[in-house]
């Protein structure tokens, strides 16, 4: 459902411009119109030219927020304490304040980052036996500690007649590289070191107070990282004192930012017109009087509402209106596009057939409650956006496991209810989609809920454009009145043949009035179109038209047959899922294998509730959004 709008426009004396925009920010439900449209049509009309000063000093409160791990609470006010130098200085300031001890953790994080790329290296040369003190203090010798990419270890072989020893060590897994070490007289140093730089080693230094053997250095080293921790805890401890100290100073700068960044990007759709302003938009038709009743205090200000589409200028928005069951299949519906203001709104069609067609092909009791249950949790804990709609299609399928008889593939666990609905005459269920009998009455059935779909967007289309006053499109267009004519009589004809026997529905006369004359209009309707617009029915020729004509309602013919026949899918998987499902049973040897039946369960269940959910989707976009339905809308979004 769609709400219903009005067109708002509220002008005042200008220096009740700060005045009427607080207020304004405070009432959530008001859709601006774009203001270029109205400076581009009313001579003389000015606009809000600035930038917003506020995104800079946010962005650094945000900073600050990030560095301390301080998340600051925005004290909401509408009465501004300090100007926006004011404030920027005041960031300034406490930013200041935390920098020196900021920065020394940040140093100290560092260091202790780079001493444990040394006990690595460390660890790799203890099997060496030998004494930092005796490798560092080589008069001929120079070493170099690092690590090398292995794909440039290969490389290695072209240089082997260069003057240097290369010593593997360990290989980092994640990072693809080779600890190693190289060494080389100091005559070829500089040669020798370009060499592995074009190498892109990584050279890894080990600091100067590293002394005596690996053992005794790595201790040291240990020793270094233990004490800078607890130099870090030191700090994060003073940089908390500090944080109390400025927090709720900061707390009301960022209320009062927040406020004003909002009053600068509500004036931009602000209109001047000499000494007065006007601020237009849209708002939901229940509202209007709670809008007016907003600036009564407000001297001079007059506000008035009009019919939405009363200006053509601007496009009304569309608001969603759905219950608690339809809302979230909003997201598919946005996805596919936003209705337009005054069309149809396709949700509640969309969240019912959704919801019949994956419960049919996902027809489990267990494995539907399992699938809605995870949807509830994703969607209630995590924010999930489909978790709601996975919830009403897993209790769907639960729904269906019921019919089918199917509780995680076990075709006997509910047996006990069939023998209790047998007391009340109901002996047909448990339907069973892979019983020969079955299979063919499931394939027929989803080819006829699948036209019963399309007939719907049939007459959905055919009703709004009647609606719209576009009659050409009503009648004569393939999703309108001819269409519906020609398709159901088509249906009616193959469906009361094959169930009652009629063999008198395709005589002369119904054939010439529901097939030749809806087909002709079919045909026609592109000249009849502009002979109702007044202009030449036959631009191109008539002899091009033909030649066109004929071939779009070819396509439309079999467009018929193919829409209709992609929901034989539908059977399809109810059948695969049974399939699937003894396939399980199979190897978990009808369930004696728990872990095999438990993973095949949920292997199925992840694999279909996946394809399945794609599948509809599909049927939804292509064979029935597609008659009814063009999404070109633009959505309601708030001021604020």
């Amino acid at each position: 459902m769609i709400a219903k709008m009005r067109l708002v426009n509220l002008t005042a004396e200008k220096e009740k411009t700060d005045e009427i925009l607080a207020k304004l920010i405070d009432f959530y439900g008001f859709h601006p119109v774009d203001s270029t449209k109205v400076l581009s049509t009313v001579h003389g009309s000015t606009g809000y030219e600035g930038g917003n000063p506020t995104d800079e000093l946010i962005a650094q409160i945000n900073e600050i927020e990030e560095e301390l791990v301080l998340s600051l609470i925005p004290v909401k006010t509408r009465v501004l304490r300090d100007s926006i130098d004011e404030m920027h200085q005041y960031i300034i300031d406490s930013h200041q304040a935390f920098s020196l001890e900021f920065n020394s953790i940040k140093k100290l994080e560092e260091n202790n980052l780079k001493i444990l790329e040394a006990l690595k290296q460390i660890e790799n040369l203890e099997s060496l036996e030998l004494s930092f003190d005796d490798l560092f203090n080589t008069k001929f010798l120079s070493l170099r500690f690092g690590k090398l990419p292995q794909d440039s270890v290969e490389r290695l072989n072209y240089y082997r007649h260069k003057p240097f020893i290369f010593i593997p060590f360990s290989e980092d897994k994640e990072t693809k590289e080779l600890w190693c070490l190289y060494v080389t007289s100091n005559e070829f140093k500089r040669e020798i070191d370009n060499l592995f730089t074009s190498m892109y080693f990584e050279r890894i230094r080990i600091p100067d107070f590293v002394h005596g053997t690996p053992e005794s250095a790595r201790e040291a080293l240990e020793t270094t990282i233990r004490n800078n921790e607890k130099e870090i805890d030191d700090l994060r401890k003073e940089l908390r004192d500090l944080a109390l100290v400025y927090q709720e100073r900061l707390g009301i700068i960022k209320g009062e930012l927040e406020f004003l960044h909002k009053m600068y990007e509500a004036k931009k759709h602000v209109v001047g017109l000499g000494d007065r302003i006007s601020i237009s938009g849209f708002i939901e038709k229940d509202n209007v009087e709670a809008f007016k009743a907003l600036f009564n205090d407000i001297e001079s200000v007059q506000v008035d509402d009009s019919d939405a589409e009363s200006d053509k200028r601007f496009i009304p928005p569309t608001k969603f209106k759905n219950n608690w069951f339809t809302k979230p299949f909003q997201v598919y519906v946005e996805m596919y596009g936003v209705p337009t203001y005054g069309d149809v709104d396709p949700t509640t069609f969309m969240a019912i057939s959704y919801t019949l067609l994956f419960g049919i092909m996902f027809g489990d009791f267990g494995q539907g409650l399992l699938l809605s249950l995870i949807g509830f949790l994703l969607g209630k804990f995590k924010g999930w956006s489909l978790g709601p709609i996975v919830t009403r299609i897993g209790l769907s399928g639960a729904f269906f496991g019921l019919i089918y008889g199917e509780f995680f593939g076990n075709a006997h666990v509910l047996s006990p209810l069939y023998d209790w609905l047998k007391g009340f005459g109901i002996t047909f269920l448990p339907f069973h989609p892979m019983d020969n009998h079955n299979t063919m009455t499931l394939l027929l059935g989803a080819v006829a809920l699948g036209s019963l779909f399309i007939l719907v967007s049939i007459i959905t289309n055919t009703y709004f454009n009647f609606r719209k006053k576009n009659y050409a499109e009503a009648i004569c267009s393939p999703n309108g009145v001819s269409g519906l004519l020609f398709y159901g009589y088509i249906l009616l004809g193959i469906g009361g043949q094959m169930l009652f026997g009629w063999t008198d529905m395709f005589s002369i006369i119904p054939i010439i009035l529901l097939i030749i004359i809806p087909v002709l209009l079919i045909f026609l309707k592109e000249p009849i179109e502009r002979k109702l617009h007044h202009h030449k029915m036959f631009p191109d020729g008539i002899g091009g038209f033909f030649m066109e004509g004929f071939f779009e309602l070819f396509e439309v013919m079999l467009s018929y047959l193919t829409n209709t026949l992609s929901f034989l899918r539908v059977g399809g998987f109810v059948l695969s899922h049974a399939g699937l499902m003894m396939v399980v049973n199979v190897l978990s040897q009808n369930g004696e294998i728990w872990w095999a039946m438990a993973l095949g369960n949920l292997f199925v269940m992840g694999l279909e509730g996946l394809i399945v959910g794609i599948q509809v989707l599909r049927l939804e976009f292509y064979e029935m959004f597609s008659r009814y339905y063009d999404g070109d809308g633009i959505l309601f979004n708030p001021i604020v």
